[in-house]
């Protein structure tokens, strides 16, 4: 690494400055300090300090995409070159190749996407439930407390009257049971049936007896045949409903027992007074029927006024979840750039982790260079960078200091920090490629207004740095002073000076045996000069 402000530590570079711009006036027999000398203006620059050093040209923005599962690649949508917008799908798996879990994760996704579009738009059927839900739990409520109210003073007259009910609604039954119209139709059907069974009878024996009978008269053989089948069906259809009623009548009075013994119990237990454990039992049968009230409610009101904000978050994450697992079958550009590397086509195999797809955004690059411990103190984030290319003569790239990496790494006995360069988005150049090679300036310090001599202009004695400034005295006789001067930053042939001087000034530039000869050494001879 070097810098540009180096001093000219060689008189031997000085002397063969001496016969630049000659304006030499030699005399012959002159004295040592009236010897061969050039004179230069003072003038005014614009100073500036810089620390080099180099490093690689990379993209700001760069990202290597992977897949994060197996399959087969279904679509390729970009080649290498392409440019991308943030968003965009640069492949695509066939979701039928994909692992178990991201099918069901599409069904998933559905099925949370409804949820959550259930409870930011229901329905007039949603909310015609939860109101029939709040009335049925209303209900229970109602009962519920009739119970309890109950368990703590039972109305014995009320169980008796239930009792009472109860065993004349069994007698009912059992008397339904002795008596029915299905009876009597029964009877009347067998009656029909004996009656047409010796009919048929009768003109069957007629008709072996005396063969043609029916027809003779009137096909009576055969419509007597009709009538004993009618009266079969008839017999059959009063048997079914005589069954059933049978059975009906069962079940009956099965129901109206169960009832009267209910109603006996529940009598019995009003007449022994308040339970402990039916006052418990119908006080937790309160609690849950209240709650079950509050539950109904609460949902009718989130679909009347809108859902409760943690279930809308609960069912948005529930979406975001399954649409993670499906994105996993799509790699898309995470920001605007270009394509760089293409990995598969359609129809390959994926490999889970393998890189698929290469973006970068070249249109705001970055170098990060090293630079040594005894200059990175001079160096700040928001320094002007400017940056060349061995590559590319002529071109030059503008930029800013945009990070100094605090920690230092040490590198074959030397310690270096990273300096990452932030290179203007509006000066990129496509010709400038990644990975090239650019030398870094870091602009850490600017002078503007400085005054300047040539290099060879500054002397030094035993008072110090010094120029010679030409003058004339009153009657026009040339004459020489010494003004006591600081140099500061070399730039180039010049030499920034702090002294009793101003712009246009002429100063004498000597030789080395003219400075001698004054008992002085040229600026840079003998280890004259300053670092700065």
């Amino acid at each position: 690494m070097k810098r540009k402000l180096l001093w000219r530590l060689s008189a031997v570079v000085i002397l063969g400055s001496v016969v630049l711009g000659a304006c030499a006036v030699a005399r012959p027999g002159a004295r040592g300090s009236d010897l061969a000398v050039e004179t230069a203006p003072v003038t005014v620059l614009t100073a500036v300090e810089a620390v080099e050093t180099s490093g690689a040209v990379a993209a700001r923005q760069s990202a290597t995409l992977s897949w994060k599962t197996t399959g087969y690649v279904e679509t390729v949508n970009v080649k290498v070159g392409d440019r991308v917008k943030a968003g965009d799908v640069l492949m695509r798996l066939d979701i039928d190749t994909a692992p178990q879990n991201i099918i069901q994760a599409q069904a998933d996704l559905i099925n949370a996407q409804n949820a959550l579009d259930e409870l930011l738009n229901p329905t007039e059927l949603q909310i015609a439930n939860a109101e029939k839900a709040v009335a049925d739990a209303q209900d229970q409520v109602e009962k519920a407390e009739r119970a309890w109210r109950r368990t703590a003073a039972p109305d014995v007259a009320y169980y008796q009257d239930q009792f009472n009910r109860a065993q004349q609604n069994l007698t009912a039954a059992q008397q339904n049971a002795e008596i029915t119209n299905f009876q009597t139709s029964l009877r009347n059907a067998q009656d029909a049936l004996e009656n047409a069974a010796n009919n048929l009878k009768k003109y069957q024996d007629l008709e072996a007896q005396y063969p043609g009978y029916g027809q003779q008269h009137g096909n009576v053989l055969e419509n007597a045949q009709k009538a004993y089948d009618r009266a079969v069906q008839d017999y059959q259809t009063a048997l079914y409903n005589f069954e059933q009623a049978q059975a009906r009548n069962a079940n009956a009075i099965t129901d109206a027992q169960k009832s009267l013994d209910t109603a006996r119990a529940n009598l019995e237990a009003a007449q022994r007074g308040p339970d402990a454990l039916d006052r418990a039992r119908a006080e937790a049968d309160l609690a849950v029927a209240r709650a079950r009230l509050a539950e109904a409610q609460a949902t009718l009101d989130e679909l009347r006024h809108g859902a409760d904000p943690d279930d809308v978050r609960a069912a948005e994450v529930r979406v975001q979840v399954a649409q993670a697992v499906l994105d996993q079958l799509v790699l898309v550009a995470p920001f605007d750039g270009e394509v760089l590397v293409v990995n598969y086509q359609p129809g390959d195999a994926v490999v889970q982790g393998q890189p698929a797809v290469v973006v970068a955004d070249r249109a705001t690059l970055q170098v990060e260079a090293q630079v040594d411990e005894s200059e990175i103190g001079q160096v700040t984030p928001g320094d002007e960078v400017t940056l060349t290319f061995g590559a590319l003569p002529g071109v030059t790239l503008a930029g800013t200091v945009g990070l100094v990496n605090p920690v230092g790494e040490a590198v074959q006995g030397l310690v270096r920090y990273t300096v990452r360069v932030d290179v203007a988005a509006e000066a990129a150049d496509p010709r400038v490629l990644l990975g090239m090679t650019a030398d870094v300036s870091i602009i850490t310090d600017r002078q503007a207004g400085a005054l300047a001599v040539p290099l060879d202009a500054v002397q030094l004695d035993d008072q110090g740095e010094y120029v010679t400034r030409l003058t004339r005295n009153a009657d026009g006789t040339p004459r020489r002073e010494r003004v006591a001067v600081t140099s500061g930053l070399i730039q180039d042939q010049r030499v920034v000076v702090r002294g009793a001087l101003t712009e246009g000034d002429t100063v004498l530039i000597a030789s080395a045996e003219a400075a001698q000869a004054a008992g002085g050494f040229p600026f840079g001879g003998m280890g004259a000069g300053r670092q700065p």
